[in-house]
């Protein structure tokens, strides 16, 4: 259901020219890791939101069929973007993962779930419910412009984007 673990430094290490021209860029090691699934790469499916998660919720309600999420929350820590009930309903929705530009809460939930998130931080304050943001836009994020349709790579040693799926 899943992909194969891909080792990031790996995949640095044999991509230089595509790291050279832009089309890999590492993010800028910012985030916390969490959830059981360490090692997570997929599709990019990008949303924009800021202290309001309902735009998040319903893109995890959808097939995720291996795919990960990149939230840009703005990077504010002052609530959560992601708890345990949305994480496990990513999994059960076969998301392969979840990148969080702000928090995340229910942080033993979260550990408790095979898949793999990666947030800035915990906050146990949930967001606000009015829907505003933007799906399937450009993000900027750790210093990376992501955009939908890109390829994630992440594991214990960092998170890669590509503009393309990379065969390693």
């Amino acid at each position: 259901r899943h992909r194969a673990a891909v080792a990031t430094a790996d995949v640095c290490d044999s991509n230089a020219a595509l790291l050279v021209n832009g089309d890999l860029r590492a993010l800028d090691p910012i985030f916390k890791i969490y959830g059981r699934r360490l090692a997570f790469s997929g599709p990019i499916v990008t949303v924009k939101v800021f202290e309001d998660n309902v735009l998040v919720r319903q893109l995890l309600e959808t097939e995720g069929n291996g795919r990960v999420l990149v939230i840009d929350g703005g990077g504010s820590t002052r609530c959560a973007l992601v708890g345990g009930n949305l994480a496990q309903w990513a999994h059960d929705m076969a998301w392969a993962g979840i990148i969080v530009n702000s928090c995340i809460r229910d942080v033993d939930e979260i550990n408790a779930c095979d898949i793999g998130v990666r947030a800035l931080g915990s906050n146990p304050l949930k967001s606000n419910k009015k829907a505003v943001g933007d799906k399937h836009v450009p993000v900027q994020i750790a210093g990376t412009l992501i955009h939908d349709g890109e390829w994630l790579y992440a594991d214990s040693d960092g998170i890669l984007i590509s503009k393309t799926e990379l065969s390693v």
